[in-house]
C-alpha cells in the first residue's frame, strides 16, 4: 500500500538503490562544500554529477556506474536537480549499511532510507542551471598514489601552519610543505615508503594550492583507500578517488599565485 508521500511522486522515470547511506553521505557532504544546487544526470549507464564553485577554482565530478547500485531501472535519460544541503541532510539520517532508494519523476524525488525503520522523504526535482565545463582533460608531469588517510593527516597538520601547501615531486620523493608567515612544516615521503603506493615523474613538479580547498574533499578518503594525485608545476592539481563500489570521484583545484 502506498503512503501519502509515495502517491505524490507520479510516474517515475528512474529508480535506483544505493547500497550504503554512509558512503553516499561522504559524496553529498563534499558536494555541499562546493555548491548549493546540483544536477544529477541519470542514464542507462549510471549517474553523473559535476559541480564547480562560484569562483571557478574547483571542479568536482562524481561518476557512479549502474553496477554501483543494488537495483537500477532507467526508462529514459532524465535529470535530478536538488538542493544539495537538503539532500545531504536527508542522507545523513541513514546508518552505515542502510540502503538509500531514489524514485525520480519530472516533479519530485522520493528518497527512502531502509533500515530497522523505513524513512521516506519527498523533495522537488528542481531545474538547475549549471555553468560547468564538461570532459576536462589535462596532461600532468607527475603522478602520486598515496594512502588516503595518510594524505588527510598530512594536510590537516599542514593547515595548522598556513593556508597554502606546496607540493613537490621528483623521481625519488613526494614533499608537502606548509607555507605561511610563521613556523614552517615539511613532510617527505620517499619512494618505497609504505604510505606511498606509486610515484611517477616526467620532470620535477612544484606547485602551491589552498589547503582548505584540498581538505574540503578529503572525507572522500574514507570511501577510497588510496588517493591518486596528478599535477605539474604551477598547474591545477587533480585528485582521483576510486571507491570499492566502482564509483569514481575526480577533483580539480587551481593553483595559488603564492
Amino acid at each position: 500500500m502506498e503512503s501519502s508521500i509515495e502517491s505524490q511522486i507520479g510516474k517515475a522515470k528512474a529508480k535506483f538503490k544505493y547500497p550504503d547511506s554512509r558512503v553516499l553521505r561522504q559524496m553529498t557532504s563534499t558536494l555541499a562544500e562546493i555548491v548549493e544546487e546540483a544536477n544529477f544526470e541519470i542514464s542507462k549507464n549510471g549517474v553523473k554529477v559535476v559541480a564547480t564553485d562560484p569562483g571557478k577554482i574547483t571542479y568536482l565530478e562524481i561518476n557512479m556506474p549502474y553496477e554501483t547500485f543494488l537495483d537500477y531501472e532507467v526508462d529514459q535519460e532524465t535529470n535530478m536537480g536538488v538542493n544539495i544541503q537538503s539532500l545531504d541532510n536527508i542522507v545523513s539520517r541513514g546508518k552505515k549499511g542502510e540502503n538509500v532508494d531514489f524514485l525520480v519523476s519530472d516533479q519530485y524525488i522520493l528518497i527512502k532510507i531502509e533500515g530497522d525503520v523505513i524513512k521516506k522523504y519527498l523533495i522537488p526535482n528542481i531545474e538547475v542551471v549549471i555553468d560547468v565545463p564538461k570532459d576536462i582533460k589535462l596532461d600532468f608531469d607527475s603522478r602520486v598514489v598515496i594512502i588516503g588517510d595518510t594524505f588527510k593527516k598530512i594536510l590537516t597538520d599542514a593547515s595548522a601552519f598556513g593556508d597554502v601547501v606546496e607540493l613537490e615531486v621528483d623521481e625519488n620523493s613526494f614533499k608537502i610543505r606548509a607555507k605561511g608567515e610563521g613556523p614552517k612544516a615539511e613532510v617527505n615521503l620517499s619512494k618505497g615508503s609504505s604510505s606511498l603506493i606509486d610515484l611517477e615523474s616526467k620532470k620535477k613538479s612544484v606547485s602551491s594550492y589552498d589547503v582548505n580547498f584540498l581538505k574540503s574533499v578529503l572525507n572522500l578518503a574514507k570511501i577510497a583507500e588510496t588517493v591518486e594525485i596528478r599535477f605539474s608545476s604551477d598547474k591545477p592539481i587533480e585528485l582521483i578517488f576510486n571507491a570499492p563500489d566502482k564509483s569514481k570521484i575526480r577533483y580539480l583545484l587551481a593553483p595559488t599565485s603564492q
